[in-house]
Parts: C-alpha cells; sequence; structure tokens
C-alpha cells in the first residue's frame, strides 16, 4: 500500500482473486469440514459424509507438509477435513503403479499397494489421471516440547468394491436372486473357441478382468477370472518386465510365486500393452515356456 493510501484510509485495490490463509482454513468460525461441503466440485470421488475408510501410507516422509497445512500442533490434535487430489504417477522409481496422495498441492502420502493396483486400474479404464476426494487430517497434538504425536491422513475412498468417481460411469450392475453366476460370468468377456491360449486359466494384476487387456486375452482362447485361483494356469502382469517392486511385492504375486515353488502348473508372464503394438500372444506364451499334458495331448512350447 502506497503512503497517499494509508493517509487517507484507502483500502488496496484486489486483483480478482483473494488469498486464503492457513489461519483462515482452521477458524473456528468457518472450519474446514465446512468450507470443504460448500466447496463445488465438478467431479470427484463420491461417496458417504464422514466416512474416510482407507488410510493412506508414507505420511511419516511427509510432516512437514501436514505441519504447514494444518498450522502446525495443537494440544489435542486435529480432526481437519480437506479436498485431497489422488494421481497415477508411473515415473515412480519404486512402483509403476503409485497413486500419490495431495492437499493442497503438497504431497501427504500414498495409497497402499494394493489399494493402488486397484484405484489405479479403475482410473486408467475411464481415462482418468487425477482425481479429488475428501481427506481427514488426523493426529498432531503436542504437549509439550517432549510428547508430540505425528499427523496422519485418511480418504473418503472405499476400500473395496466399484468406485464412483464422478464422471456419470454408471456401476456394474448387481447379479439377480437366483442369477449370481450368470451375472458375475458376463461381466468378464467370453473366451473363443479357438486360439494359442485355449484352455488357460489366466488372471490379470495391474489390469481390471473385463479390460481391454482381458479382451484381447479372452480372443485367443484365454479364460479370463476375477482373481487368482487354484485352477489359473498364467498369472499376466499388465506390465513390461522387469517388474516394479510394487508388483512384486504384491499378495497375488507372492501367491503365485509361492504355488511355483510348490511345483503347481502355474507360469508369471508380462502382458504389457503399454506400447502401441497389440499384444504378442506367441511371445507371452514362449516367454512363458509353457509345458503341461491333457490326457494324450502332449504341448511344449520352449522360450527364446
Amino acid at each position: 500500500m502506497s503512503f497517499p493510501s494509508r493517509l487517507f484510509g484507502r483500502k488496496p485495490k484486489t486483483h480478482g482473486y483473494t488469498h486464503e490463509s492457513s489461519a483462515a482454513r482452521v477458524s473456528p468460525k468457518t472450519s474446514p469440514r465446512e468450507t470443504f461441503t460448500k466447496r463445488k466440485q465438478s467431479s470427484g470421488i463420491k461417496w458417504r459424509p464422514d466416512s474416510f475408510p482407507m488410510n493412506a501410507v508414507g505420511e511419516s516422509n511427509y510432516q512437514a507438509a501436514l505441519v504447514r497445512i494444518c498450522s502446525g500442533h495443537n494440544r489435542y490434535g486435529h480432526d481437519v477435513e480437506l479436498p485431497a487430489t489422488i494421481a497415477l504417477e508411473p515415473s515412480n522409481p519404486y512402483d509403476s503403479n503409485a497413486v500419490v496422495v495431495k492437499i493442497q498441492g503438497k504431497v501427504v502420502g500414498y495409497l497402499p499397494r494394493e489399494q493402488a493396483l486397484r484405484v489405479g486400474a479403475q482410473m486408467r479404464e475411464e481415462g482418468l489421471h487425477y482425481v479429488s476426494c475428501g481427506a481427514l487430517i488426523v493426529g498432531g497434538w503436542r504437549t509439550n516440547q517432549y510428547d508430540e504425536g505425528s499427523f496422519g491422513v485418511r480418504l473418503a475412498i472405499p476400500t473395496r468394491g466399484w468406485i464412483d468417481f464422478g464422471t456419470g460411469v454408471k456401476p456394474p450392475e448387481k447379479p439377480r436372486a437366483g442369477s449370481q453366476s450368470a451375472s458375475a460370468k458376463s461381466k468378464r468377456p467370453e473366451p473363443s473357441s479357438s486360439g494359442p491360449l485355449v484352455g488357460e486359466c489366466v488372471a490379470i494384476l495391474g489390469a481390471r478382468s473385463d479390460g481391454e487387456l482381458a479382451k484381447e486375452l479372452a480372443a485367443k482362447g484365454a479364460r479370463n477370472m476375477a482373481n487368482l485361483g487354484k485352477s489359473t494356469t498364467l498369472l499376466v502382469i499388465a506390465s513390461e518386465r522387469p517388474f516394479d517392486p510394487g508388483t512384486t511385492r504384491s499378495v497375488q504375486y507372492m501367491k503365485a510365486e509361492e504355488r511355483i515353488r510348490d511345483g503347481e502348473k502355474l507360469k508369471i508372464v508380462s502382458g504389457s500393452t503399454a506400447s502401441s503394438s497389440p499384444l504378442d500372444i506367441r511371445h507371452l506364451l514362449l516367454s512363458a515356456k509353457h509345458l503341461w499334458f491333457s490326457g494324450t495331448i502332449h504341448r511344449r512350447m520352449i522360450g527364446c
């Protein structure tokens, strides 16, 4: 403000926007919960109010950001509801399936690996790179200079089932009474009666069991399964080799490795569709070095 303005009491002009300070965000008159409720969002994850079932991970590495967002610690801790953004992070050097969590543009954590695979797969199916959701910041209490609690982040994202991203995509139809098996079967593409994968039971890790990769495998004769089961013969990873640690540490991958060590008829192969070229089924089979018997039929495929 110039000297004449201060002298005659003129207020400074604004330039079409106002800056909301961190203190205003946690003001008792307008709580963060009310601020988030009043803020209209054109799209975002739709979930029941006051419910935050998913816990973020890795918040211990981003305590400084959470301290700035909440304006420091207080005696009784925080219970602050704010809008957040989750985004795919394919360039993450530790996990290409990672989903990062941001609040006010600051990274505050990540989705757990198993949830990142599930949520990220649906985001990619709907063409989303990022989406907004509700977040609850908890913790951050301090009684004295030697006794304080760290911050944690909970998210308004369901931990199972279909997620409504607010894009207008309708949820899958629920099976009718008495026709559950037929309805569940119709969700996944029907296998072709001919092709190099006839007789194979395929579980896909990193992509939906009714997505494009599943359709391409079904067109080659594979039977797509919802999860890794006893009859699964191929676990197809929707990424290129070498697989990132997030994939190799997943529950399904470790179960598959354990079954392979036990001598079961199961192979882990890469079925990445990241490139523009179509899925090379021949390479998929050869890389698996698949060997199996069915009655008097003996098929052997030796890898390159």
